[in-house]
């Protein structure tokens, strides 16, 4: 009779989570049909779906597009109970504006200022990083430096060779056998 209850016991155990490991599948499998159709996730899903989406991820598709990062964005926009904007580009800006600026200003500023600072305001640091001329006479290339190195080291060892065959021929030693 033991046995029996611990059978029992053991499938009502069973009965009772694999419809919810089976559930959690399917909103993964949602969140992914949802990013595939396309490339966002347009619903509100349970926070999990979203971490098991990721994980559930084909790994091509992982590597080759930018499913992991839309699909970890709409979860930051889930916990905020609200949907995912896009990802930025002009054409497909629900605020209105240009940039990724819901608030339909311009920039990607949520706030609804312009520039990139959150706080709403305009932001006074540089969008663009300045580029590096490369090609000023201030600029030693590195293959030269290299070379410059290599040079050096072998007219040192050249020079202690020379002075150990000179010191050893006015000792009246025989210089070594060549190799």
């Amino acid at each position: 009779m033991g046995a029996v209850t611990l059978l029992l016991l053991v499938l009502a155990a069973w009965a009772t989570t694999a419809p919810a490991a089976a559930a959690e599948e399917n909103c993964a499998k949602q969140v992914i049909a949802d990013w595939y159709d396309n490339g966002r996730v347009d619903n509100i899903y349970e926070l999990q779906c979203y971490r098991d989406a990721v994980k559930a991820l084909p790994v091509d598709v992982r590597d080759y597009s930018s499913a992991k990062d839309d699909i970890l964005r709409a979860l930051l926009f889930a916990q905020q109970g609200k949907t995912d904007p896009g990802d930025g580009d002009p054409g497909s800006d629900p605020g209105g504006g240009t940039g990724s600026d819901p608030g339909g200003g311009t920039g990607s500023n949520p706030g609804g200022g312009t520039g990139s600072n959150p706080g709403g305001g305009t932001d006074t640091t540089p969008t663009t990083t300045p580029s590096v001329d490369t090609a000023g006479p201030s600029s030693i290339p590195v293959p030269l430096l290299v070379l410059a190195g290599l040079a050096t080291l072998l007219l040192v060892l050249g020079a202690a060779g020379y002075l150990t065959r000179r010191k050893a021929s006015r000792r009246g030693d025989e210089p070594p056998a060549p190799a």
